[in-house]
This record gives C-alpha cells, structure tokens and sequence, in this order.
C-alpha cells in the first residue's frame, strides 16, 4: 500500500490517498478547498494512474468534506461516513459562519452510510471502521491491520510515505486523536467523556506499533499517545 498525504485548506486538514500497485485507490477526507488545491490532487491520481474506487470521511465537520462535492465530479464517486454525522452537512452554512471558512461548493449527499465493523476495501487493502463518538457523533476511524510497507518513518515532507518490507499496522483516527492530543468535543454533538473513552478501549488497545496518522498535524504511534491516557 502506498499512502500519499496532502495538506489542504485554512485549517491544515490531512488528505490521504490510498493506493495499491495495480493504481485502485481510497481517498481519505477529500478536503481540497480552493483549485490549486483541487489540481494538486487530481493531477497526482492522474499521473500515478489510479482509479478511485471509495471515498470515506472520518467525520463530516466542514474542513474536513470542503472537497466531497470536487471529489464526486472529478472520480464519479459519492462519500461514505458515519450515519451519526449525517445531520452536519445541513449545517454546512452554520459551520462556515462560525469558523469563518468560506465554502465554495455544498458539499453533496452522501452515497452511503458506514458503521462499526465495516470494512473499507480494495485488492490488498482493508480499512476496519472503528465508530468513536465525542468529536463528533459519527466520528469513525480506518485501521488497517497490514500495510505491506514499512510507515515507521512515516510520511516525508512531501507526503510520501517510503516503500520497504517490514508491514506494520496503520491507523486514520480523523479528529479523534492527534500527536499528544485528543479532538475538541465542545463542537456540534460532542461528547468529552464519550471521546476519552471510546480513544482508551478502541484506539489504545491496539498494537503499539501502529503509526497514526490524525486529520490533523504529524504522525504519531499507538504506543507514543497511551502516556497521555
């Protein structure tokens, strides 16, 4: 598996595509928000020869599905998220006035729904869907038991996380846990207690190996974030 991370729009969201050698892909929280930014993730799809397949959203706060309506047009593909967090993208307009992000296109309906113990899945990939409400109602992350390639160095300053032969787990918590921090839960439908304890018996319960890669900010290790819990 390949992972190729993007910085996008005002808030720093973590964009990851997901990719295999035969060029099918999973694009984790499209968050393009402006056409540089749109351009930059189409032009690397284009010219790696991937074909998206699935697009998923860790949680569906604005910063994090400004691109789901770009995503959708550009790879013929509807978002999935959590059912939960459903009702936030009818709040798209209130999101915007409160963290003042302008919003260039709606984002669109979802195409489905995913819940806990759901998998995401391409040839050689499978994305396990962990349900932990707090930040947000719905919020969900994508584990993956084997990634076929060494992360432990984890992504460059280009995006690139290097090929090697060591397969370690990897996991995309979205907003739920950061580098040496958790999601805010003081937002639409948060839930603090909810939050800790969803992160202590799902997140840290797996291998202290995994390498975390959050919605937001660097790169992280199961075994790194238990010291603060």
């Amino acid at each position: 598996m390949k992972i190729k991370q993007f910085v996008f729009n005002p808030f720093g969201v973590n964009c990851f595509v997901l990719s295999n050698n035969a060029g099918d892909a999973i694009l984790i929280d499209p968050s393009a928000s402006n056409p540089q930014e749109q351009q930059a993730l189409s032009q690397y799809i284009a010219e790696s020869g991937l074909t998206v397949h699935r697009v998923v959203n860790t949680h569906l706060h604005l910063d994090h599905v400004l691109g789901n309506a770009f995503a959708e047009r550009t790879f013929g593909v509807k978002a999935e998220a959590h059912e939960e967090d459903n009702f936030l993208l009818d709040l798209q307009e209130e999101q915007s006035q409160m963290f003042g992000l302008p919003v260039e296109e709606i984002a669109p309906p979802l195409g489905g729904f995913l819940a806990e113990g759901d998998v995401v899945e391409i040839p050689g990939i499978k994305l396990h869907v962990i349900h932990v409400a707090g930040h947000s109602p719905g919020g969900i992350a994508f584990y993956c038991e084997n990634a076929n390639e060494d992360v432990s160095d984890r992504a460059g300053s280009d995006g690139d996380v290097a090929d090697g032969a060591k397969p370690v787990p990897v996991l995309f918590p979205g907003d739920i846990l950061f580098a040496g921090s958790m999601g805010r839960a003081d937002l639409f439908g948060g839930d603090e207690d909810a939050l800790i304890s969803g992160i202590k018996s799902k997140l840290l319960t797996l291998p202290g190996e995994t390498v975390v890669f959050p919605g937001h900010g660097p790169s992280t290790t199961i075994e790194d974030e238990r010291r603060w819990f």
